[in-house]
């Protein structure tokens, strides 16, 4: 849907019956625009469950400014951003957005080269289940150790092809390097596939207790999952390399990491 839809929309040239039917928008825009379009079009949309938002020029989805009407996204589920080449935020912080955030169980960030954090300051994403980035090469990190400890639903995590990226959750000043401990209390799959700078998940402690699928792949600078202890209680196999079989853990995970990652750096040597 593009900028002349919308306006139909706005208009009234559709059935209202048939706009409250509607469950899955997907926008695109190919002419120069900065801002996501005036959001007043999502009053006509109250049943939206997953928005699709690809193949603009956006810097920013969501404004800090609240809109004249902001009750809308409270049935969205899945938020979905694709080769958005020139986005510098997504705008999640903004208070008037907050509801919408509580409620998403989705979020994907793919080809999003200029966007250097998927949220700056503190959110809540309390009901989020899947998370899934890629392409993505100015992130550093993906979120601040403070709003990494409210995803308590998480299930999924993939991490892929984000060349910048140095740690997965960043700890943020003040807290002690090795006391502070994240609970992901629900994640059960966790990839990490061709982050060539990653060097942890986090620098603190990590408990993941659900977690029985675990694959770090071409992350060739990762030398432990975290800096604190480490809880895998569920996980017996992890692959770590592309092309190798899975490798049974027989000692914890963290040690297994630092093996992995001294084998590669005595080859690299010795080859040398």
């Amino acid at each position: 849907m593009g900028e002349n839809e919308l306006k139909m929309i706005v208009d009234g040239e559709f059935q209202r019956s048939l706009l409250h039917m509607l469950e899955v928008l997907t926008l695109c825009f190919y002419i120069e625009c900065d801002e996501f379009p005036e959001y007043g079009f999502l009053q006509h949309l109250p049943n939206v469950k997953k928005l699709v938002v690809c193949s603009s020029s956006f810097k920013i989805i969501f404004c800090l400014q609240r809109p004249d009407d902001s009750e809308h996204l409270s049935q969205l589920k899945e938020l979905r951003l694709e080769s958005l080449e020139e986005l510098v935020s997504v705008g999640l912080e903004s208070s008037w957005i907050e509801p919408f955030v509580g409620n998403l169980e989705t979020f994907e960030v793919i080809s999003c080269s200029c966007l250097k954090y998927l949220v700056k300051l503190r959110v809540s994403f309390s009901s989020l289940i899947c998370l899934k980035v890629e392409n993505c090469d100015s992130l550093s990190y993906l979120f601040t150790s403070s709003t990494a400890k409210s995803l308590v639903q998480l299930q999924r995590m993939e991490i892929k092809k984000c060349k910048s990226i140095e740690e997965i959750v960043f700890k943020e000043e003040g807290e002690e390097f090795d006391e502070d401990e994240i609970i992901f209390p629900q994640l059960n799959c966790l990839n990490l596939e061709n982050l060539e700078n990653l060097r942890r998940f986090y620098r603190g402690s990590l408990s993941l207790p659900l977690l029985e699928k675990l694959s770090i792949t071409d992350c060739d600078e990762m030398e432990t999952l975290c800096a604190g202890t480490l809880e895998t209680a569920k996980l017996s196999q992890v692959k770590l390399q592309p092309f190798l079989e899975t490798i049974q853990l027989e000692i914890d995970l963290n040690s297994t990491i630092s093996k992995e990652f001294l084998k590669k750096v005595y080859v690299f040597t010795f080859f040398c």
